[in-house]
């Protein structure tokens, strides 16, 4: 049996072995949170249904990052002040000079 041949349909985030094992997911596919798998062939290892299991996910995040189209990067504006901000005394921190002190 090859374990590597998968249907994946994204839509319904689902994947569907060649065997007829099905394996859906909820979540993100590229990141699952969770992984729910159907009914296993007859005679398959314990082993071997982890393994499919794994693939299936696989082959999920795989075509999910494969038909994934790059977004152009969006350019930030540059910053323009308001042109009614309200002037607002600052305090500063800065010592005044010394020539300006009360005799």
């Amino acid at each position: 049996m090859n374990l590597e041949a998968w249907t994946v349909d994204l839509k319904s985030l689902s994947a569907t072995h060649e065997s007829g094992f099905r394996l859906e997911i909820e979540g993100n596919p590229r990141d699952p949170s969770a992984v729910h798998p159907g009914k296993f062939p007859k005679g398959l290892s314990s082993i071997d249904q982890v393994r499919l299991v794994r693939l299936g996910v696989e082959a999920i995040t795989r075509e999910a990052k494969n038909s994934r189209q790059p977004k152009p990067a969006a350019k930030k504006p540059a910053y323009i002040p308001p042109v009614n901000k309200p002037k607002r005394a600052t305090l500063s921190l800065k010592k005044k000079p010394s020539g300006d002190a009360p005799a």
